[in-house]
């Protein structure tokens, strides 16, 4: 009897810990398995905070990119101005010391003659040139010359020529080249009475502004490929007015470049 209430005993406590170990294994696994699981939300939200720093690097990246080929781009125009600078220093320069030479040597009266009637191919095709250019340049058959308006041409008081009139300036060059090989080419520089300012350093007088654009169309059509020895240059000031200047001063028919195609044994006068 003794021997089985001691069995019975054993019995239940063993079931007894049977269950209690059963318990002990399952909050275990509880335990671990929510661990797991906020051990994986917190690796998810590094990975999207990681995501996000990517994102924002990559947007500072291309932003510190744009930076660099604006700098760049900046760079190389500053490059271009700085040369294109020199370039006009040099230019100028290189007027002043023309224009000397020219006035050093005085201003003699030309000598006035008939201008020989220009071949008919070659007045044609001057013809088709002005055309080209209404509002610009106009043809004179009469003096075998091309007349180009100031303003078109120059900004007020400058001598410097207009990207505008490169184009013109380009096609007249070709045409001289080909059809007017026979023939030089005499560049007259006129402007009205307006009075050049007193602050004005590279033009004097207008004496000085008319022979300084006449230079400057001979360095454009020498760059389109004219050669130097087939050109000439005249400055007449005011003081060949196309018409009267009025009594408050200026003109725009006044201020004006022709181009003459003359024959190498020929002179010439301004056209009126």
């Amino acid at each position: 009897m003794n021997r089985l209430a001691f069995l019975g005993r054993g019995g239940v406590m063993l079931t007894a810990a049977c269950a209690f170990s059963g318990c002990i294994a399952r909050a275990e696994y509880d335990r671990v398995e929510f661990a797991r699981r906020v051990a994986a939300e917190q690796a998810a939200q590094r990975e999207a905070e990681l995501g996000a720093e990517r994102s924002q690097r990559q947007v500072v990246e291309a932003e510190r990119n744009a930076l660099r080929r604006e700098l760049d781009t900046k760079t190389a125009l500053a490059e271009n101005l700085r040369q294109e600078n020199d370039r006009l220093a040099a230019t100028l320069k290189q007027l002043g010391r023309f224009t000397d030479e020219v006035l050093a040597k005085g201003l003699a009266e030309p000598e006035l003659i008939e201008i020989t009637k220009l071949p008919p191919e070659l007045d044609r095709m001057l013809k088709e040139f002005a055309s080209h250019y209404p509002n610009a340049v106009e043809y004179l058959p009469e003096q075998g010359a091309v007349r180009w308006k100031s303003d078109l041409t120059f900004a007020l008081g400058s001598d410097v020529v207009r990207d505008t009139a490169t184009s013109s300036l380009r096609e007249f060059a070709e045409i001289v080249n080909t059809a007017g090989a026979a023939f030089e080419v005499v560049i007259v520089g006129h402007t009205d009475n307006v009075p050049i300012r007193a602050s004005s350093r590279e033009h004097k007088t207008n004496w000085h502004l008319s022979s300084h654009r006449a230079i400057a169309v001979m360095f454009a059509l020498n760059n389109f490929g004219v050669p130097y020895d087939r050109m000439g240059v005249m400055g007449y000031g005011e003081h060949r007015p196309r018409e009267p200047n009025p009594p408050s001063g200026g003109n725009e028919k006044n201020r004006r470049v022709e181009i003459f195609l003359v024959s190498a044994r020929d002179s010439f006068s301004g056209t009126r």
